[in-house]
């Protein structure tokens, strides 16, 4: 299980820098069509959703804080982005952690304390979300991201 987590992470490495989840927003130079942003509010707390369509027709929402700071991502579609970018520090836990589920679609799930990662699908239809349970914003509830 480890080896595959570790190929997939090969197979769609980029290089760059990596930001992601639990930092600055990541960048997608080559890879995505400019994004878009809408600003949303959850009473209290105001976040920014930044969308992008890759070249590949994966669609990356991530949702920023006020502070500049990803708290959550999601993608979906046919091929997996480039989880390492967008997952950031957290994309060793997804490895080490991972539990995968069979059936006709894979799951791998990782949950702690400091994150919440999910990845399921099957070839050609795959979505997965990621969050950081103590820099949600206040009111916001982690069944909104898709």
């Amino acid at each position: 299980m480890k080896s595959l987590l570790a190929a997939l992470a090969a197979a769609f490495f980029t290089g760059g820098s990596w930001a992601g989840l639990g930092a600055a927003p990541a960048h997608w130079p080559t890879q995505a069509a400019a994004p878009r942003s809408s600003t949303l509010s959850t009473g209290s707390a105001s976040y920014t959703v930044v969308q992008r369509q890759l070249d590949s027709g994966t669609t990356v929402q991530e949702f920023v804080d006020s502070s500049g700071t990803v708290f959550a991502v999601s993608w979906s579609g046919p091929f997996l982005p480039d989880l390492q970018e967008l997952l950031g520090i957290h994309f060793d836990a997804m490895v080490a952690q991972g539990r995968r589920q069979g059936g006709q679609r894979s799951r791998l799930a990782v949950q702690s304390l400091e994150a919440v990662i999910v990845s399921e699908g099957h070839m050609g239809a795959l979505a997965g979300r990621a969050w950081l349970p103590p820099r949600l914003p206040a009111g916001f509830d982690a069944r909104a991201i898709p």
